[in-house]
């Protein structure tokens, strides 16, 4: 479950840079010049725009996967700590009810 969260985190990143190229793209087709023009722009530098987006978009991925395990490695740190003193606090209420159970 929660690699599925990290996963929808790169999934949306991608989307994002799709979006970015597809807002790229539209600006360019509203932009003042002939049809012609246009289409020769786009197919000029289409497959180099859709090369860089999806470096960025794998780029901000493996960003986000380390951060992800760096996350769940600090979690699980937090989380061994925090059993660590509980045990310790367990174990000193033991010794202390055994001496009070003595002392009676």
């Amino acid at each position: 479950m929660v690699d599925e969260r990290g996963g929808d985190a790169a999934g949306y990143l991608g989307w994002f840079f799709l979006g970015a190229v597809a807002g790229a793209a539209a600006a360019l087709l509203l932009a003042p010049k002939s049809g012609t023009e246009t289409r020769e722009l786009l197919s000029e530098h289409s497959q180099e725009w859709f090369k860089k987006a999806q470096e960025v978009a794998e780029e901000a991925q493996g960003r986000a996967g380390d951060l992800f395990d760096k996350g769940r490695e600090y979690v699980e740190e937090q989380r061994n700590r925090l059993l660590s003193a509980f045990e310790a606090g367990r174990s000193a209420m033991k010794e202390e009810m055994g001496k009070q159970h003595n002392d009676h």
